[in-house]
């Protein structure tokens, strides 16, 4: 039962990224650092500090090869628009990626709460509480 609830929750979760978030086109992206650390969070906001990239945002990227492994995820934008990704590297081109929102630089020191709070909200928007509780699901499979 939990395995098929989560599963419903991650298609909600997909659809609700297609219907309201903004895709970026994949040849509006260059190649980027891969440190391949699950940081991003951290990652992007050391770029902007670094002077090598001018903002940071939050994203929904999905897999192209398989709708459920979906990540929220932190990329950065170059002062030309386009965007870059400092965590996946050239693994970029395997996903699409949908903006939330453009962080403020006064949330960066705050990142991983931001992180923390996008998740809660995904997953309590599209699912029930009353059966999130009893299958004891939390927000960490987003």
């Amino acid at each position: 039962m939990k395995e098929k609830y989560t599963k419903l929750i991650k298609e909600r979760v997909y659809n609700y990224a297609l219907a309201n978030y903004k895709k970026i086109d994949t040849d509006k992206f260059i190649l980027g650092d891969i440190p391949y650390n699950q940081q991003c969070h951290y990652n992007s906001v050391q770029k902007v500090k670094e002077g090598k990239a001018a903002k940071v945002y939050a994203c929904i990227a999905i897999d192209k090869s398989d709708w459920k492994a979906i990540i929220i995820h932190f990329i950065n934008q170059l002062d030309d628009g386009i965007y870059q990704d400092n965590t996946w590297g050239w693994l970029y081109s395997s996903y699409d990626y949908y903006l939330i929102k453009e962080v403020d630089k006064s949330e960066y020191d705050d990142i991983w709460n931001l992180l923390d709070s996008i998740r809660k909200n995904l997953i309590n928007s599209n699912s029930n509480g009353l059966l999130r509780k009893l299958l004891r699901i939390g927000k960490d499979f987003i």
